[in-house]
This record gives C-alpha cells, sequence and structure tokens, in this order.
C-alpha cells in the first residue's frame, strides 16, 4: 500500500527530527521513512546497495534494520558523511574525548590561506574553526576523530555567513556564534543520539528475542558509472541519481569542500557526467545536457543489473528534468532503457509533481517526481 504522505517521504524534510540522521542537513536527499516502507512493503533482503549513497540514508535504515549495506558517492563530503553516520562507536570514548575538548580554550593558529572562504566567516570564528580543526585532526582513535569532525562541519554551516539557496551560496549577515558552544553542542546531541539508537535496538531485540545486528555498511568514495560490484551479489538496489537541471549539484556544498577537503572544484554536476558527449541518436531531439544524462544513467543501470541477484529489485528516485526551455520526462527515458538493458518494469509510482520555472518567472511546466521499480 502507498503512503499517503509520499510526496513527504521522497524529501529529506522527514529526517530534521530523526537521530543521527539529522546530523546533517542535505536536502537533495530523501526520508528514513521512504526506505522503512519499501523493505516492508516488498520484504526487501540483503545486501542493500545505494550507488549514489549520499549522506547515507538508504545505508542507515539497513544498518538499524540489522541488514547488510553497500553505498558508493562520487563526493568526498558525502562519502565522509555517510560513513560517520553508519559507524558503530564505544560512547565512553567519545566523552573522554569531548572532556578534553571542552578544556581547550582556542588560539588563533595562522591566516586561513584561502581569501574566498575567508570571506564568508567572521573572522574569529573562521579562527576558532581552524583551531578545533587541527585539535580534532589530532585524535587518534579514528572513528572518534571523524566523529568529532563531522560535528565541525556541521557548526561551520551553522556559523558561516551564507545560505544554501538553489544550487549556490548566498551571503547574508548573522549575528555572532560561539563556535565552541555550538560545537560542544552538536557533539553531545551526536552521543545521546547513538545511546538512544542503542538503546531502542534493545528493546526490539527483548521482544523479538534476539540480538539485533548493527552491521556496518561498506562504503566507497568512487563513481557509480565506472564503479562494479560482484555479479549477482546484491539483494537489492535502493538509490536516487542527481536529478536533471542546469544547476551544479554539489555546488551548494563548496565551502565544506574547501574548508575540509581542499577540493575548491565540484566533481559532480547536474547530469552524472562531467562533459557532455552528442555522439549517436539515441536520445535526437534533446539538448546537450539530457543526452549526457542518460548516457551516464545507463552506464549505471547496466553495472546496478550485472551486481543483481536473479529476481532482485532496484528502486530509483527520480525526478524529470526542468531545463530552460522544455521539461524531460526522466522516469520515462530510464524505465525504457532499463528494459532495453534486461530489467522488468514492475512499475513507476509517482510521489508528486514540481513545477519547472525558470528565470524565477517563467513557468515551463510540471515535472513528475516518481520511483522506478525494476526487477532482474
Amino acid at each position: 500500500m502507498i503512503p499517503n504522505n509520499l510526496k513527504d517521504l521522497v524529501t529529506f524534510v522527514p529526517n530534521k527530527n530523526e537521530s543521527i540522521h539529522n546530523w546533517f542537513y542535505y536536502k537533495e536527499g530523501y526520508s528514513k521513512e521512504l526506505i522503512e516502507w519499501l523493505v516492508k512493503e516488498y520484504k526487501l533482503t540483503g545486501p542493500i546497495y545505494d550507488p549514489f549513497a549520499g549522506v547515507g540514508t538508504t545505508l542507515l535504515v539497513a544498518k538499524n534494520l540489522g541488514i547488510s549495506a553497500i553505498g558508493t558517492d562520487v563526493s568526498p563530503l558525502t562519502s565522509f558523511i555517510c560513513s560517520v553516520k553508519t559507524r558503530n562507536y564505544d560512547t565512553s570514548i567519545l566523552k573522554e574525548e569531548l572532556e578534553k575538548l571542552a578544556k581547550l580554550k582556542p588560539t588563533m593558529v595562522g591566516k586561513y590561506p584561502n581569501k574566498k572562504i575567508r570571506e564568508l566567516f567572521r573572522a574569529k570564528n573562521l579562527d576558532d574553526i581552524y583551531y578545533y580543526h587541527q585539535k580534532i585532526f589530532e585524535i587518534k582513535d579514528e572513528k572518534t576523530k571523524n566523529f568529532f569532525m563531522l560535528a565541525l562541519i556541521d557548526t561551520t554551516g551553522r556559523v558561516a555567513n551564507v545560505i544554501k539557496t538553489g544550487g549556490s551560496l548566498k551571503k547574508i549577515k548573522k549575528h555572532h556564534m560561539d563556535v565552541k558552544k555550538l560545537l560542544l553542542g552538536k557533539i553531545k546531541r551526536m552521543i545521546l543520539d547513538i545511546e538512544r539508537t542503542e538503546n531502542k535496538k534493545k528493546q526490539i531485540s527483548q521482544n523479538i528475542g534476539q540480538p539485533l545486528e548493527s552491521i556496518e555498511p561498506i562504503i566507497y568514495n568512487e563513481d557509480a558509472r565506472t564503479f562494479r560490484l560482484e555479479e549477482n551479489s546484491i539483494g537489492c538496489v535502493i538509490t536516487s541519481p542527481p536529478y536533471l537541471n542546469k544547476i551544479e549539484y554539489t555546488s551548494v556544498y563548496k565551502m565544506e569542500l574547501g574548508l575540509f577537503f581542499d577540493e575548491q572544484e565540484t566533481r559532480l554536476r547536474s547530469y552524472v557526467g562531467d562533459v557532455p558527449s552528442v555522439e549517436g541518436e539515441e536520445y535526437a531531439g534533446l539538448p546537450n545536457i539530457a543526452i549526457a544524462y542518460f548516457q551516464d544513467m545507463k552506464k549505471v543501470l547496466e553495472n546496478i543489473y550485472f551486481c543483481l541477484k536473479p529476481k532482485g529489485k532496484a528502486f530509483i528516485i527520480v525526478a524529470g528534468g526542468c531545463l530552460p526551455d522544455r521539461t524531460v520526462n526522466s522516469e520515462t527515458i530510464i524505465a525504457e532503457d532499463a528494459k532495453k538493458i534486461g530489467f522488468t518494469l514492475i512499475d513507476i509510482i509517482t510521489a508528486r509533481e514540481i513545477a519547472c520555472v525558470t528565470n524565477r518567472t517563467q513557468h515551463i511546466g510540471k515535472v513528475k517526481e516518481a520511483i522506478i521499480i525494476l526487477e532482474k
């Protein structure tokens, strides 16, 4: 049975109030409830694979259900966040390191060299971020270090004089915020989330009379077009590729990439590829960006088909393309390409319709956000 609120479940908004899922807000993601519904409704078994893992919603749900999972993502930022959210932790170690961090008094450790980054912060805030970045990097336990680093990445976004809007960063003026106070508060809430989640698992285990495993997902920082798992090794696929539009898909995260991953250039546009290819007439009549998108999506579909077990299902959440002069029914084109590869199309479930507007006011039409259900 399709949920009445499916139009909300295909967005990340419901995750705002979900422990661990809300450690980093990722507007391109979808809700944990969507994954829970798919697993239950279609009686899915593992391993679950998400080739566009984002910040790990699919993988975290799988972990909490005791199902093994694998994810890939081309972005070092989202791969990092995904990994941190899906690890198992010893909260006593986290609390011990938190006490040490709380005793530190930030001092200026040198000017951050990137001028564009400096312009996004109050000088004192950037000094504090730079200071805590160095101190956290010195933590010897890798899991704890990454756990604290994610808290710092989230804090950085809160104090920066920018907001994420559309496909870019917009400069605004924010009132002064204390980096140390925000950082320590974030870490405390994250630790509390882990404790609550573990207590919930214990209760479930007692109710069902057996322990509920916390299987850490395997995560790769890889390109879904070229990365391939072993043949017939995956139980099901649940994923949402980048949507077809004219926006640089990861440009809104260039601040985090520049500060914490030394990457000033984004590695992934709204279409999956980096350079449009217009060879052949398979998608005749479509603009170059759409041709590149569907050519690359075909590569991803081929890799998914290869790794799926016979009768394994793939659930692909995708929206139609919103381009300056037209809309493109991405869901139907992807479904047709999947059938050519060998998939059986089970269904295309429309979650919602989205208005396509260009130049802020020009209404081009509507596109569907839908779930394509395929079977090998």
